[in-house]
């Protein structure tokens, strides 16, 4: 399909950074051409022309750190601490999950996604071939890993790893390469030394990336003090995981030794505001982490712990409460390369998040008529901290058109948002 959306404000992640009245050409999944020339393209045939006056084209977001199907449990158990709302409220409701449930939850988180501009996320969760065919029909990009849950080695365990081995063989590089498949042990506190040599293994034979939780709590590192005499990083770095390319969701309580080894070996995080936020975790060092030069992403948590996939609103709360002392510390430009190309980098895909010739075509059109893009001086500033997901317009994903008009193209939203509705009464508590 060839696509050109004419006339439009480009935000590339680029240089430049803005670039006022182009056009962009689309050939089948690749960005072809953008050009400010109104003739560069008069004697070019599309299949689609898109009208881009008084529309802001940007990168798509890259949801770098979320569980997908947990906005079946949205609402379900706020207000508590990590470790009760896991241990005693989030896990005894997943038990009730069957992969028809994940399959509608996860359609439903998609259009929530596409909603609010994202076009690629990072996802770890239960039944994840459910997932990973509401990604291949809605024609979203996804990198999707099974959570392992193993404190013990054992049968448990050994099960744990032919599931994940067995969602690598299917998924990994499925859906002309929108989905690619991670390996994610859940935690350290979580699986046991001999899961996580045998996740690193499982990454090297798959060429993929590990996709893990990192000291989200000041409990979680205590934890580990006392029973291993080393941080949560300390004793993944001895376990020789980081010598794979690994994705660390939260980092809230790192410590500056823990970053140095993080630096060392290159290790992405996904900074994951609200929920850190909602859940009482704290605020992540993300000033310190971008000094240490590392890869940072902007995740959204599930929607059990948020409570939506967000990223526009997550990208503008990154920004502010980075700004608690310092108002310089991450302007809105360094906030949007977070959420955009930051994350792709973040997931190991490096053909995402910049509007360039040849980079993939993951587009999204934003409405700039509103009274908050009013008068309009600096449209990254007003992007980040006007704009509002209603904003979002179109949503273009591999050179596909998968919103167009605030309308979702590639699936029945209505059916899915019924299907997930009627299973309310199934995990509602018992008063």
């Amino acid at each position: 399909m060839t696509i050109l959306i004419q006339n439009c404000t480009a935000i590339t992640m680029s240089t430049p950074l803005v670039r006022r009245g182009v056009s962009i050409a689309i050939a089948q999944d690749k960005i072809a051409k953008i050009s400010a020339d109104p003739q560069e393209f008069a004697h070019q045939r599309f299949d689609k022309v898109i009208d881009g006056t008084n529309k802001l084209a940007i990168p798509g977001f890259v949801n770098a750190h979320t569980h997908l199907p947990m906005v079946l449990l949205r609402g379900y158990a706020d207000d508590q601490n990590l470790q009760r709302w896991l241990e005693d409220e989030i896990w005894p409701a997943e038990r009730k999950l069957t992969e028809e449930d994940v399959y509608w939850a996860s359609l439903v988180g998609i259009a929530e996604m596409l909603r609010s501009g994202t076009t690629t996320f990072s996802d770890m969760y239960f039944f994840m071939d459910a997932v990973a065919q509401a990604v291949k029909e809605s024609g979203m990009r996804a990198l999707l890993s099974y959570g392992i849950i193993a404190p013990q080695p054992g049968a448990k365990a050994d099960q744990e790893l032919k599931i994940t081995e067995a969602f690598l063989k299917r998924w990994h590089g499925h859906a002309s390469g929108r989905i690619r498949a991670a390996v994610a042990p859940h935690a350290p506190y979580t699986c046991g030394d001999e899961i996580w040599r045998r996740a690193k293994s499982l990454a090297i034979e798959y060429n993929t990336i590990i996709h893990t939780h990192l000291q989200e709590t000041q409990t979680e590192v205590d934890d580990s003090l006392r029973t291993f005499g080393q941080t949560p990083t300390e004793r993944l770095e001895a376990l020789g995981v980081f010598e794979v390319p690994t994705l660390a969701a939260h980092g809230v309580h790192l410590r500056d030794s823990d970053l140095e080894i993080l630096k060392r070996y290159e290790v992405r995080l996904a900074h994951c505001p609200t929920s850190n936020l909602k859940l009482g975790s704290g605020i992540a060092a993300v000033r310190k982490w971008r000094q240490a030069q590392l890869t940072v992403g902007i995740g959204t948590d599930g929607a059990a712990s948020n409570n939506n996939l967000d990223m526009l609103e997550e990208t503008r709360l990154a920004a502010l409460l980075a700004k608690l002392n310092d108002p310089t510390a991450l302007p809105a430009s360094d906030a949007l390369e977070m959420a955009t190309c930051g994350g792709a980098r973040a997931l190991g895909w490096d053909d995402l998040g910049v509007l360039e010739e040849g980079r993939k075509a993951d587009i999204v059109l934003v409405e700039m008529q509103g009274v908050q893009w009013v008068p309009g001086f600096n449209p990254v500033s007003d992007l980040v901290y006007a704009a509002t997901s209603a904003d979002v317009e179109t949503v273009i994903v591999d050179g596909q058109i998968l919103m167009e008009r605030r309308e979702i193209q590639s699936f029945d939203e209505e059916r899915a948002k019924a299907k997930v509705r009627q299973l309310r009464a199934k995990y509602q508590k018992q008063q």
